[in-house]
Order: C-alpha cells, then sequence, then structure tokens
C-alpha cells in the first residue's frame, strides 16, 4: 500500500509540475493571476493527497476489521458460558450482601446450598417490594 501512496503522490506531482509550467508559458495573466492560481493548485493537490491517505486508511481498517473480528467472535462464545459454581457463589454473597445486610464473616462458612437458599429467599422479599406512589 505504501508504493501505491508514492506512485499516487509522484503522478499527483508531475502533474502539478505540468499545470505550474503551463501558469508560467501563459503570458495573459499577470502576476495576481499567476500567485492566485499556483494557490489553487496548492490546494487542490492538498485534498487529492488527503483523499489518498483517506481511502488508504479507510483500506487498513478495514484490513484490521478483518482480523479482528474472528478474535471477537471467539471471545464472545466466552463470555457466553455460564458462570462457574465459585463465580455463582461470589455473586450471591455480594447480593445477600448488598440487599440482605449479611456480613462477610456470616457467609463464610456457609455451603453452596445454604447460600442459595438464602440468596432466593431475600431474592423474593426484594422482587415482592412494591414502592409507595407519591401524590
Amino acid at each position: 500500500m505504501d508504493e501505491k501512496r508514492r506512485s499516487k503522490v509522484s503522478e499527483v506531482e508531475t502533474d502539478k509540475q505540468a499545470r505550474v509550467a503551463e501558469l508560467y508559458k501563459d503570458k495573459t495573466l499577470t502576476n495576481d493571476g499567476r500567485v492566485q492560481r499556483l494557490a489553487d493548485l496548492i490546494n487542490a493537490r492538498s485534498e487529492e493527497v488527503e483523499l489518498a491517505d483517506l481511502i488508504n486508511t479507510r483500506s487498513e481498517e478495514v484490513a484490521v476489521n478483518e482480523l479482528i473480528q474472528p478474535i471477537k467472535q471467539a471471545q464472545s462464545q466466552k463470555r457466553k458460558r455460564n458462570p462457574t459454581r465459585a463465580q455463582r457463589i461470589s455473586e450471591m454473597k455480594v447480593y445477600l450482601m448488598h440487599q440482605g445486610c449479611y456480613k462477610s464473616a456470616q457467609l463464610r462458612g456457609m455451603t453452596y446450598d445454604k447460600i442459595e437458599r438464602l440468596y432466593y429467599r431475600i431474592k423474593r422479599y426484594v422482587d415482592k417490594f412494591i414502592p409507595m406512589v407519591l401524590l
């Protein structure tokens, strides 16, 4: 891609030089007119180079996305797995500490089944809560 960019820049450069030579050969232009046309040529060249850079950047982004997409899909598949037993215990303990006002020391010696029973009991209690309607 770097060679393509170089060839594009060299084509634009030779084209610009040809246009500048035509400007100096044109005897009908005043110096101010020449300066204005040169400024227009420089602006046009910079726009062409910016466009070429934009096209290169977009094509590189597409290539990178094509490489990254399978990796992202594999990572999302890993995320879709069910949590392990230890992760579930940890999540339930955090919920019980926040919603059920339990301390970490109270939950420390409990088995998975006891924690699960407590978790579902507190969860039902929280889910049944009906907020007061303010009038």
